[in-house]
């Protein structure tokens, strides 16, 4: 069955420009095109799409109300937010529930592949072993490298005060370092502060019980500026308190699709945010 997808501006041209990408998108269709956050969030609690591509400033409701509304409804939806607004708005995307954020200007190729890489099946496959862990409570470091040599991806798992209780050796290739420079340190410590604090939401989100899946880009200290698509899967004490979570992380930054760079349909005047 294809994955669904709902488009929200409103702007026309942007709707057309997007729709027409999309739907030459193998395994995804277009369920509905909305122009205002009212219709977007009674067209999204209707047809419960798999994502949302939404725009910031729509009339009735802004993109960051509708992804809370949605989310609110529809946990499992991913919402991208496609903007012209990004320093505006790049702290409050996460905390509002939206998977992803991305400028106009960033292109309807990174939109595209930021798609793709939230409705892929590897995703899916990754959260869903990562919840069978925890249901089964085998997030200890034995199960854990028996999960690295069935999966071959990085992984980690970490703490409730930001530590690396343990991450596979697929993770430390990826951020170039030794196993023991990672494992037992604190998170800033090894991603270094402009990626910590990039994430740093993510990781509450996950330390208050909340599973979590996002593409970001972050400035690593070892490795450099990546966009990476993670899924995170909170683990708990007997008591039900979370005390950390499992993380799965895929770098995306590569990730390249024989589309267009740019993105620049006609765009009606607006009015400037007040933030």
């Amino acid at each position: 069955m294809p994955k669904r997808v709902l488009i929200a501006d409103d702007n026309e041209s942007v709707r057309r420009v997007i729709r027409s990408f999309i739907d030459q998108q193998p395994g995804v269709e277009v369920c509905a095109v909305t122009r205002d956050g009212i219709e977007t969030a009674e067209t999204a609690m209707a047809l419960r799409p798999d994502l949302l591509i939404v725009d910031v400033l729509m009339p009735g409701l802004n993109g960051i109300e509708v992804t809370s509304i949605v989310k609110n409804s529809l946990p499992s939806a991913k919402i991208v937010l496609f903007t012209m607004y990004d320093d505006a708005i790049r702290s409050l995307a996460p905390v509002m529930g939206a998977n992803a954020l991305l400028t106009k200007s960033d292109g309807i190729s990174a939109l595209l592949r930021t798609v793709r890489s939230m409705l892929s099946d590897k995703l899916k496959g990754m959260e869903e072993a990562l919840a069978r862990a925890v249901h089964r409570k085998e997030a200890d470091p034995v199960h854990l490298e028996s999960l690295t040599r069935r999966l071959r991806v990085p992984l980690t798992r970490c703490s409730r005060d930001l530590k690396y209780l343990w991450v596979n050796q697929h993770y430390a290739n990826w951020l170039r370092r030794p196993l023991d420079k990672i494992t037992g340190r604190q998170i800033v410590d090894v991603l270094g502060t402009e990626a910590f604090e990039s994430l740093r939401h993510r990781f509450d989100q996950a330390n208050g019980g909340q599973t979590v899946t996002y593409q970001a880009d972050a400035n690593y200290e070892s490795i450099g500026r990546r966009r990476i698509a993670a899924a995170y899967q909170p683990t708990f004490q007997t008591d039900g308190t979370p005390d950390g979570w499992l993380a799965f992380v895929e770098d995306v930054t590569n990730n390249e699709l024989d589309e267009p760079d740019s993105f620049t349909p006609a765009v009606n005047p607006r009015v400037q945010p007040a933030v």
